[in-house]
């Protein structure tokens, strides 16, 4: 070989050794001034359908409680200044039962918190929190409501779910589990004759106008493993297992399930202390909660639980928690469902293990070399007890590339849109679309036909009949249909 060949090739090649053995960047945390004044509780964090990052809390000083809120300057990486929502009796402080909020893509946000006597009150904005309204209770059915949550729907409607303990009033055992649709006239729905009376519920819209809420169910063998419920946009499928984790304890487990979702995919994260190995595990459904995967193990050996999660649009999902010691934790399990290492966002101490943690995507990660940000809020240890706030950067597109051997990472068209395939009805080159026929695509569309936006040469590519695969995103307010692949047509047969 030439020598100025052989020297060009080893330089070539120790370059790529170097670039194989240089590390991922790694995930940065750090600490943004808190909107809160000293000693608040109760803090929460929501992600609106439009991306606006929504915290809010309680403060409790020399005057009545006062329920306030902040929204997320991205730009700045700030908190905005806070605002008020409600002031007085009807404000009520529980550690175990703060406020939650959601809010859709037009400026209009529901929040619901307890008044402390049993009930739950919420309160609406549609000018993005400048005005809210009078509080007004979340059911007139019963006055034993607690652990409520809520999320917007694809409708815009707005679903909550919550413990009740009116059948106790009657005489009976066992706490159940309700939930309605706001404004609805229809009663509530009944979900769960026996559920945990002590743990938080938690719901995830899906595009095809239904939910999946997830909680923790109590038998008469006292076992209290985490359930889902699918919620059909009008009536309620029956609960299943989430895992089968056979936790026996006749107590108060005061932990509830989180879920996240991306189209039809979820993301589940529980806590559990079966067989006295106090652990965290998460899940991942492609299906809008019908399997799920096989749980990981994310904790490090001495689990409190208090567990958060977040799902990534490429499919990797972020899981938080808080061990024994008052330490928090980060784990961020891979597209291919694998645990990177863990990452400490608070050492031990920083944290009180009776409270729970939550978080909310900033960025969500859109392909190329991005990354994702999340912020995370935590009421933390010492005088006053600091409401603290977190900004998490994730350094996603490093983090597939470092882990990946081929060059089959998916674009970032593909991650922004969902898998379909379907059969050409019929097509119009005037209007720019075709209607196709396809099965379930679980959390977007029932099985049926639908009409989907193309481009002028995806149109030029099919013909009626024709069985394809493709992908499909919403795109201001359409459906549109790309990267299609024509399957290959079935042999004629003599």
């Amino acid at each position: 070989m030439n020598r100025r060949i052989a020297f060009a090739v080893g330089i070539v090649l120790a370059a790529a050794l170097r670039a194989a053995e240089t590390p991922p960047p790694p995930t940065m945390a750090r600490e943004i001034a808190s909107p809160a004044a000293t000693g608040a509780s109760g803090a929460a964090l929501c992600s609106g359908a439009d991306g606006t990052v929504w915290l809010t809390w309680i403060e409790q000083g020399d005057g009545p409680p006062t329920l306030r809120f902040s929204t997320f300057d991205a730009a700045a990486k700030t908190w905005r200044a806070p605002r008020t929502i409600a002031a007085g009796a009807s404000v009520h402080v529980s550690a175990m039962d703060f406020p939650q909020l959601a809010a859709d893509a037009h400026g209009q946000a529901t929040i619901v918190w307890t008044d402390g006597r049993g009930g739950a009150l919420l309160s609406r904005t549609t000018d993005r929190g400048a005005t809210w309204s009078a509080p007004a209770p979340v059911t007139r059915e019963s006055e034993a409501v607690e652990k409520f949550s809520l999320t917007v729907l694809a409708d815009d409607r707005v679903l909550v779910a919550w413990l009740d303990a009116r059948a106790k009033k009657s005489g009976g055992k066992m706490t159940a589990l309700y939930a309605r649709v706001l404004d609805d006239s229809a009663p509530d729905a009944l979900v769960d004759p026996s559920v945990c009376d002590c743990c938080q519920t938690t719901l995830t819209p899906f595009l095809d106008g239904g939910a999946l809420l997830a909680y923790r169910a109590r038998t008469d063998d006292e076992v209290r493993d985490i359930r889902t419920a699918r919620y059909r946009g009008k009536s309620w499928d029956e609960p299943r297992p989430l895992g089968r984790d056979d936790w026996r304890i006749n107590a108060c487990p005061m932990n509830g399930p989180r879920l996240a979702s991306d189209g039809g995919r979820v993301a589940a994260a529980w806590f559990t202390a079966a067989d006295n190995d106090p652990r965290v595990l998460a899940s991942f459904s492609p299906d809008a909660g019908t399997r799920f995967l096989m749980p990981l193990r994310l904790d490090r050996g001495r689990a409190a639980g208090r567990v958060e999660t977040l799902l990534l649009r490429d499919g990797a999902m972020l899981v938080t928690w808080l061990e024994a010691d008052g330490s928090y934790w980060l784990r961020r399990l891979t597209p291919e469902f694998s645990a990177d290492e863990p990452l400490a966002l608070a050492p031990a101490g920083a944290v009180p293990v009776k409270n729970f943690p939550r978080a909310a995507l900033v960025r969500n990660y859109a392909g190329g070399d991005g990354t994702a940000q999340f912020v995370t809020a935590y009421v933390g240890s010492g005088k006053d007890a600091p409401l603290k706030t977190l900004l998490i950067t994730v350094p996603e597109g490093a983090l597939i590339a470092a882990a990946k051997n081929c060059d089959c990472a998916p674009t970032p068209e593909q991650l922004a849109g969902f898998p379909l395939r379907g059969a050409v009805e019929s097509l119009s080159a005037p209007d720019g679309t075709l209607r196709v026929a396809h099965g379930e695509i679980p959390g977007i569309f029932a099985p049926g036909t639908h009409t989907f936006r193309v481009a002028p040469a995806t149109l030029t590519s099919v013909t009626a009949g024709r069985q394809f695969l493709g992908r499909i995103e919403r795109r201001d307010g359409a459906w549109w249909l790309y990267d299609v692949r024509l399957l290959a047509a079935p042999l004629e047969t003599k």
